[in-house]
């Protein structure tokens, strides 16, 4: 199924990068996304007769492990923008899995009021036009009693390397012209603004927690090229940089390194949040 989706200039760099990322969007950084699914998936604690909406479900980390049974009645359906990620989120779907994929936003997700047990969102709300709509959308389609789970990365934990790459690309990216979010949106992965963004929505009973899972690499050139995959405007920015641009960021990490560790490793995690609600 393919829809219209609407004329953004950010949504033309999300789906680029997803284009070209999306068979490696699993394993990205030892795995990370794949552990944040994990925990994203145990807080939701799905039963197997459930009816579960996996919005923004990129390649399917999520609604490929829920153990919906549909022998019982339960269901899932994967929703994400990007026929990239679906693609690979079909390939990897287990034979016989009560889960279907098709392409749509989180803001419109076309199904009927009060017709899901569940709804998911991992690491999708940063990436949404309007992330408050996408809550909205998603309290219109719980039914009473129902529960969202929502994930997203708090970069508030990040790491002094992760500090100055952000930084350093900021300074770089000024002299591109490459839409991104507004800044608030990088804001979406703390544990207060979920927990507010969730009651203004109507959902009660919201709790929190968080996920640090991280690794090192060798040197500034092997961050670089891993932090090229944390997301659509790094992506797009650093593959537009020249030589000059290249060198001057690999030397303002390593400087970074040394003065922070004397082993000069670059150290970095993802730092996960979670917050679940409930419908009245």
């Amino acid at each position: 199924m393919s829809v219209q989706v609407a004329a953004d200039p950010f949504t033309e760099v999300l789906l680029n990068f997803y284009e070209e990322t999306a068979s490696l969007y699993d394993g990205w950084a030892g795995g990370v996304n794949r552990k944040a699914a994990i925990r994203l998936t145990d807080l939701a604690a799905v039963q197997s007769h459930e009816v579960v909406v996996d919005a923004g479900c990129g390649t399917g980390l999520v609604s490929r492990i829920l153990p919906v049974d549909r022998t019982m009645g339960g269901r899932a359906l994967g929703v994400d923008i990007s026929p990239a990620m679906l693609d690979v989120a079909e390939a990897n779907r287990p034979h016989g899995a009560a889960v279907t994929f098709t392409q749509g936003t989180v803001e419109d997700l076309v199904l009927p009021d009060k017709s899901v047990d569940v709804v998911i969102l991992g690491l999708v709300l940063a990436y949404t036009a309007d992330p408050e709509a996408g809550l909205q959308e998603a309290h219109r389609v719980l039914k009473p009693g129902g529960r969202i789970a929502v994930s997203g990365q708090q970069r508030s934990l990040m790491t002094e390397v992760d500090e100055v790459f952000f930084a350093e690309l900021l300074d770089i990216g000024s002299t591109f012209s490459v839409p991104r979010r507004r800044e608030e949106h990088a804001m979406l992965g703390e544990p207060w603004m979920l927990q507010g963004l969730l009651e203004e929505a109507g959902f009660t009973d919201v709790r929190t927690s968080n996920l640090l899972v991280g690794n090192h690499t060798r040197d500034a050139r092997s961050f670089i090229e891993l932090m090229q995959l944390e997301g659509p405007w790094p992506h797009a920015v650093i593959r537009l940089m020249g030589p000059g641009a290249r060198s001057r960021l690999e030397k303002r990490l390593t400087g970074s390194v040394r003065f922070s560790r004397e082993d000069g490793r670059f150290i970095y995690h993802r730092p996960f949040s979670f917050a679940v609600g409930h419908r009245v």
